[in-house]
């Protein structure tokens, strides 16, 4: 991440806007910090199951089983803090070519499309947590490790996700009305 946030329009500061994206931008880069550790602790759980049963002979129980929880939050996680610097992946072949107005529009749409998609899925996981604690459900394995913590993390993940396309789609609405009031 480069930290230039390329992918969010300078809001001023003495905005409502401005003062929650750079609140949002704190929380994004504190669990962008978290995904950071748990990937390493991923990296050592890994060599440490590879060298036990290569050296000793002894597997650790359930172990590809936590690998692929902690990828939840590596990828959950820093999902918002990417969306704020423009970090995925966008193939822009065709809005290139469009004109500057064409693709904004298309920016303030997908982000629209994303923040209800993203939305609605940290709503649906997050609604599905009580259950999941109250009638105690455990991935299947040797320690029994419960579904609620990786469904939290996922939820928290999404639904900060969608906060910042809210955000990118309001800040590329303010950016759009000023260019206007410019162009007059």
């Amino acid at each position: 991440m480069s930290g230039i946030h390329d992918g969010m329009p300078s809001l001023p500061r003495s905005s409502m806007l401005g003062v929650l994206d750079h609140i949002l931008d704190r929380v994004e880069r504190v669990l962008a910090s978290i995904a950071s550790i748990v990937l390493l602790a991923m990296g050592v759980l890994i060599s440490l199951s590879v060298a036990a049963r290569e050296q000793i002979g002894v597997t650790l129980p359930d172990d590809i089983l936590m690998v692929g929880l902690a990828m939840v939050a590596v990828v959950a996680l820093p999902l918002a803090h990417v969306q704020r610097d423009k970090g995925q992946i966008a193939v822009t072949v065709i809005t290139d070519r469009m004109p500057q107005k064409v693709g904004a529009i298309g920016s303030i749409l997908g982000n629209f499309l994303g923040l209800l998609l993203f939305g609605a899925l940290a709503i649906l996981v997050m609604d599905s947590i009580p259950k999941a604690f109250v009638e105690h459900h455990y991935y299947d394995g040797q320690l029994s490790i419960p579904v609620w913590p990786t469904k939290l993390i996922f939820g928290i993940g999404m639904g900060l996700f969608a906060i910042r396309l809210g955000l990118c789609m309001l800040g590329d609405l303010v950016v759009m009305k000023n260019r206007r009031k410019a162009d007059d």
